[in-house]
This record gives C-alpha cells, structure tokens and sequence, in this order.
C-alpha cells in the first residue's frame, strides 16, 4: 500500500512538470506590450518592473510583469478600457504610460528611463511605500521604514508588527495562537527550525526589508497551527556588493555579533548572514515546592528545592546563497544553513523534606547540565517565470536537512536518610529531514488563479539514550538497563493540493484543499515496542475577501493539524530526580484543529487599523501534563486535550506626522480546556497581551523610541503562570553619512530582578515554581553599513515545512 501511494505521488510531480513546462493556451485577443530603455545609453532595461492600474485607480495593481532582456514587457487577457503602466527600476526614475485598449493589440511604444544618481552615491535607497502595507492574504510591515529597526533585533521589529504579539522574555503568538511558522524568504530555514525565539533574538533588523503576516494561510501551506506565518524578506541588494557589521550587548550578560554581505558578479549572485552571541554565567535563584494531597500515600508532606542557577549558553546563525539568473525568467539558486549551539545550566539546592510522623530532613542537590543542538540544512530551488505576467510560476524545490539534539547530564543528591545517589544520563538524538516539493501558479482571466502543487517530506529520528547510577564516589557507575535503548522513527508524510482563486466585483473568494497521507514506523532496540500507523486527512480551507469603501473584510474557515515532533516522541526518562521525572510518548497522535474567523482591516492614510475575531476548537490536543505515581511527580505528553477559545485581535499602526510613528498590538483570548481523561481537571479564563511602540526622530540623525506591553498565558487545566510585564526606552544616533548607528536603551528599569511564579494543581499535588531572574537591562549596539546599494529581482521562494508542534520555548 506504501509503495502504492509513493507511485502516484510521483506520477503526480511528473504530470504536474509537465503541464507547467507545456505552452499555455494564453488568450492574446487584448493585449498591452511596449519596451523600456537606458535613456542614456538606449539600451534595453531588463527586469524593470512594469505595472497596470487601471486608470482612475491608481492605488491598486490589476497586473505586473517583469521586462525580457530586450526589455520588452506585455498583458494579456485585459478587457477594453483605459489603462495606467507604470515602469519602474531600481536606479532608475519611473515613468507613466496611459493608453487605451478598445480590442486587439495595443502597442504602448517604447519608454525611456532616466537615470537617478542619487541612488548611486549612497547606501540609504529612499522609499514610497507606507510603514504598513495589505493584501488579499496578508499584511506587511515595511521595516526598511522604520528608523530604528538597523540597530534592533528581529525579535524587536515583531513588537510593531500587526497580528504578532511578543513578550518580555521573547515568546512569540501571532493573531492570539502559539502555533505558527517563521519562514526565511518564502522558505523554511534550520534557523528557525529549533529555538525560533533564540534565533529571532540574534537576527539583524539591517538586513529586514519587510515582514508578512499570513494569518490565515491557504492550502499551499503545510498543516501547520492556526496562528499563521511569518515571512522575513531580507535585503537582496546585490549590484555591486553591500553588506553591515552589527553588535549588541547588555549589562545581564546577553551579547552578540552578525555580519551581512551580498554581492554580484554577472548572472551569479551571493548573499552570506552569519551571527553569533549568547550569555555567560547569568545569574538566578530558583524555590520549588511540592505539596502531595494524601501526605502518607506520598511519603512525605513537603518538599522543597531552593538555591541558586548560573546558565551560560552559545548560539550561532548563519545563512547563504548562491543564485544564478539563467535568463529573464529562468533562475537557479543553491543554499546552506547553519545553526544552533549549546548551553549549560548549573544548580546547586538543597533539598527539605518534610513529613507526617517524622523529623524534616535536609539534603544537597547538584546539577550540571549541558545541551547540544547544531543544525545543518542544504537547499536548491528552480523558478522559471513566464514573460508577460510575473504571476504565473513554475517552481521544484530540494532540501535537505541534519539535526542533533543531545543531553548530558551529571548530578549528585547527598541524601540525609539514605543512600547517596550519583547519575549520568545521556541522551543523542538525530534529526534527518528531506524535502522535495513542486509548484504551479497559473493567473487566469479575469481576476482568476489556480495554484497546485505536490510535496513529499522524508523525516529519520533516532535516539540514543543511557542513563548511568552509583551510590557512592567510590563505586563504578552501572549501566541502568530499564532507562537504556536506542529509540529509531520514520515518519513520510506526502501530500497533493490546489486552490482556485476568483475577484467578483471587489470580492474575492478563495477555495482551496490540501490532502496528506502520512506514514509511520518506529522501533526500540530492546524489541519493547514496535510502533506501526498509517492515516490520511483531506483539509478544506476557504477565504472570502471584499472591500467596503478603504475598509477590507476578510472570513475564513480552515482545518490544520499539528504532528508531534521528536521532542514530544522521545521515550528517554530524565530521572535525575527519582521524585520528579518526566519522558516523551512515542504513541502520540496528530492533533487536528478547525479555525473560523473574520478580520476587518482599513487603511486611512498613514494609518492602519486591523480587527481580528476568531475561534478555534480541538478535542486531541497534545498536551504536556503531570500526574502522581506513589512518591514520584511524572510529566509527560498525551492527545488528551480539549479546547473551546474565541480571540479578539487589534492592531494600530499609525504616524503621526514625518517624524512619530506609533503602533500598538494586542489581543484578549477566552479559552476553556480540559482533560478528556479527567473531567476534574478543567478550566476557563482570560489571557491576552499588549505591546506599544514608539518612534520619533528628533532630526535625521537622532531618534528616540520607547515601548511598553504585558502578556498573561492562556488557562490550562493544569498551570496558572505569572502576568509578564516590560518597558523600556532608547535612543540611537547616525553619523559618517548613515553608515554607522550607535543605539542605547534602558529596560525594566524600575525592578532589577523579576520573580516568575507556576502553580500546577492537580487532583494529587500542587507544585509552586518560583524563578528570580536578571530584569533591568542596559544595551548598547552598533551597525555599520558599507557598499553600494542597488537592488535585485530575486525569484527564489525555497522549502517550507510546517507541520511539527514547537517544543516549548521555541
């Protein structure tokens, strides 16, 4: 049945190859072409953007294209009436051509572009467009606009952004859900495969061109979250060579370095990003208390740990980039990824136990633990595009990607009452993913698209796990057989989809479905458990969009599923404390998710206003829980969760004048959950955030900005977490000519270290988890910018994977 599936699947990429590689039968009955040329040297323009606008609207393109090497460019399929070309190229003024189209082929001429200089001579390319920006299917925010984002991290810039919410600590929603996908150029990237927080915290605001914010993505994109999807555009300057030199660095012990260049030789182009940074011995303070129901079924009637933490870690990202434009329409591009790091995390406790019928007793608890998670990722994408109208693609896409995610652990408990207890556990886990993935896009007539495409995505898991005793320094660690095996899993997900898209009036309806066929198989090597399963989901998703008046509407209703990943899989047990362990389960299921929403969106101005209402339900949530065993508190994964939420979004981008700009992000989320195994363990509530930002340049080289928010977690029927509340104000200033920014800020200034508070209550115990942490904050960073800055046309789009539940914290 297998090796069925796997047939048609490729069958399906060979006949889709070959329809997109057939001529179109393009109707030419009314058609616009003309040519655009160097006013100077009369030479053909290639790759100048020519767009149409109907003639009394000039605010919205009905199509574009991109100009030939000849610099010819041409619409076809148009119905008669008057038109506005508008020709454009970077280094280059624009020039207006109107004409009329009254049936058959009209010849629009030859138009001649000047030469701008001044976007010769310097590194800042001036722009026209607004700080944020809407389509049918997204909202973008122009940080290339934004005045402070050369100096700020990604991290930062999400902050302003519409429909994303971040909070204190650099945990990411967008539109009120936890679920989403970050991608790199229209590509999923091992960057952000891991720790998407710790990486988004070290990426550049200077090479962001703009962020997209999908909140309701189409069956184009994997089963992933609700949420949505980030898209981060970098900078693809690179006729000639440009490039920055950015630092950041903060009093609590948080640094980092990253560099940037692209550059071009002929058809061939280059573009290299790497970064590093992370934090050295940052100090903390940690109380945990334990508190069973049923004291003599426990054995005891407290316990608590308290003592002190010092976390040291590294990160590095990097990401490059070879393309090479084959012809006008033709491009191959070729690229590698790093990423990853380690960190190291020790504990120094004691240990009070406390008892019904018995004398408390004091013990010592020391850890150090240390974790590896390096990440490589190879790619190769081809696009060809097709002359006449740059929306219409053909694209196959290869990636491949290798992961490590490795533990090692050694601690001592020096108990009072009984045996010493030394461990060392390890556990190595590795990650091989390969992706092969095809695209079709096909405008039609009036207002028409159809998108189809296939994909396969080939993922290997293995973990290695030991864990090693001793009771005393003397003895020889033993090899502890129940918590040591070697854990494999295969996981082949294939999946076909297609989306018709249609404008009626200023209507515009999309349907669109997406079917995957999933495959598992995994194995200990003990012969303890087999696992075995196949299942396949059929996925509806339809967007209805209009206009009324400068108001959007936006209604849509869509399924998405989430499969868990191999941290959620992994059966290691962390037993380092016999009182409180927790592993992974490998029986875990996909948990399937049905969104329904409406958006209004309105840009008045310079000002942007967008309004979210959503709803979402699921009944096999995968959900990390706790629950009592005799004496032991034992955290694990199950599809146990049900969830009933509606979330209201709001989002204000505005400025004020030329030289203030504020936004304000935020979202009020009621949820009620529960345990489908425990109808005891349920809850409802409020949770929601806020984040104000705020930007004004005194002159045109000094700018302040100021910001402001707070995040309370959604319920769960298990956990209450703390209120998160931030603040912070800054100021950068530019000098030798706009190529070097010094910035400063003050963070939390009123509190130099926060308490962070967990109470988990179950029908057999209460947990309280209390962590003090570094709060007040001074930074100081520097960008320098160098080169020349034009632009280039890149039409790469890349692998994206999307459908793994994040572990918690990424």
């Amino acid at each position: 049945m297998k090796q069925i599936v796997i047939n048609r699947f490729f069958v399906a990429l060979f006949l889709l190859c070959c329809v997109a590689a057939s001529p179109a039968a393009d109707a030419q009955k009314n058609t616009i072409s003309g040519f655009v040329r160097d006013s100077m040297t009369q030479k053909p323009l290639a790759y100048a953007t020519a767009e149409l606008f109907q003639h009394n609207d000039l605010a919205h393109a009905v199509r574009s294209a991109f100009t030939s090497d000849q610099g010819r460019y041409v619409f076809t399929n148009l119905d008669t009436g008057r038109y506005t070309v508008i020709l454009s190229h970077t280094s280059f003024g624009e020039k207006q051509v109107t004409i009329a189209v009254s049936g058959g082929a009209a010849d629009a001429g030859t138009a001649l572009l000047a030469p701008s200089a001044a976007t010769l001579q310097g590194v800042v390319v001036r722009s026209r467009k607004p700080l944020v920006e809407q389509a049918d299917d997204k909202i973008v925010f122009n940080v290339e606009n934004d005045p402070t984002a050369k100096t700020e991290s990604a991290i930062d810039i999400l902050r302003k952004t519409p429909y994303v919410s971040v909070d204190g600590d650099g945990n990411i929603q967008v539109n009120g859900q936890s679920n989403f996908k970050v991608l790199l150029n229209g590509r999923e990237t091992a960057m952000f495969a891991q720790n998407v927080k710790e990486a988004l915290k070290g990426f550049p605001g200077a090479v962001i061109v703009k962020i997209e914010v999908i909140t309701t993505p189409s069956a184009k994109y994997d089963a992933e979250g609700i949420g949505g999807i980030i898209n981060i555009v970098t900078k693809k300057k690179v006729v000639g060579y440009n490039g920055s030199i950015n630092t950041y660095s903060t009093n609590i012990g948080s640094h980092n370095l990253n560099a940037n260049v692209s550059a071009k030789l002929g058809k061939v182009g280059v573009s290299i990003y790497y970064g590093a940074g992370g934090g050295h011995k940052i100090p903390g303070t940690s109380l945990m208390t334990y508190v069973p129901t049923d004291a003599n079924a426990a054995g005891y009637s407290r316990r608590t740990l308290t003592g002190s933490r010092n976390m040291t870690n590294f990160w590095n990202y990097g990401n490059g980039e070879v393309s090479y434009e084959m012809d006008s329409l033709n491009t191959l591009s070729l690229y590698g990824n790093i990423s990853g790091g380690h960190n190291r995390n020790k504990y120094a406790q004691d240990i009070r136990m406390e008892y019904p019928s018995a004398p408390d007793t004091v013990g010592r608890y020391t850890q150090d633990n240390r974790n590896e998670y390096p990440t490589t990722s190879i790619g190769a994408d081809y696009i060809r595009k097709f002359s006449g109208n740059k929306e219409k693609e053909f694209s196959i896409r290869l990636n491949g990607e290798f992961g490590e995610t490795n533990s090692f652990l050694n601690s001592l408990q020096d108990n009072a009452v009984s045996n010493d207890r030394y461990v060392q556990n390890s556990s190595e886990s590795i990650n091989k993913q390969y992706t092969v993935q095809s695209d079709y896009v096909l405008p039609l007539p009036k207002g028409r698209k159809l998108e189809s495409g296939v994909k396969a995505i080939l993922r290997r898991a293995s973990s290695d796990f030991t864990s090693r005793e001793r009771a005393s320094a003397s003895e020889d660690f033993k090899t502890n057989a129940t918590n040591t095996d070697y854990f494999s899993y295969d996981q082949n997900v294939y999946s076909a989809y297609s989306t018709y898209a249609i404008k009626v009036n200023k209507t515009t309806f999309r349907l669109g479905g997406r079917y995957e066929y999933t495959t598992l198989d995994g194995s200990f090597t003990s012969g303890k458990t087999t696992l075995s399963q196949t299942y396949s989901n059929l996925l509806p998703n339809v967007q209805v969009n209009t206009k009324l008046g400068k108001t959007t509407l936006v209604f849509s209703y869509g399924q998405r599923l989430q499969r868990p990943s191999i941290y959620n899989l992994n059966p290691f047990v962390n037993n380092n404390d016999l009182k409180n362990i927790s592993y992974g389960n490998p029986d875990l299921q996909p948990q399937l998710i049905h969104n329904l929403s409406a958006q209004a969106r309105v840009t008045k101005g310079k000002t942007f206003i967008g309004l979210t209402l959503s709803t979402s339900y699921s009944d096999n949530m995968i959900v990390q829980y706790a629950r009592m065993e005799g004496s032991t508190v034992v955290t694990t994964s199950g599809n146990i969760g049900k969830e009933k939420a509606v979330n209201l979004s709001g989002n204000v981008n505005a400025r004020i004048n030329a030289d203030w700009s504020l936004s304000v992000n935020g979202n009020v989320r009621w949820s009620q959950v529960s345990n489908r195994m425990a109808a005891s363990e349920s809850a409802s509530g409020l949770g929601g955030n806020a984040n104000l930002n705020t930007t004004y340049s005194m002159n045109k080289r000094f700018t302040i900005d100021g910001y402001a928010g707070f995040y309370q977690s959604p319920v769960t029927f298990q956990s209450k977490y703390p209120l998160n509340v931030w603040y912070g104000i800054g100021a950068g200033y530019k000098m030798f000519g706009d190529k070097l920014t010094i910035s400063a800020g003050l963070a939390n200034f009123l509190q130099k270290n926060r308490v962070y508070k967990t109470v988990t209550t179950t029908p057999a115990f209460q947990y309280i988890s209390r962590s003090t942490l570094p709060n007040r904050g001074i930074s100081l960073s520097v960008s320098w910018t160098f080169g020349k800055l034009t632009e280039n046309v890149s039409k790469k789009k890349g692998v994206s994977n999307d459908d793994l539940l994040k572990s918690p914290g990424s």
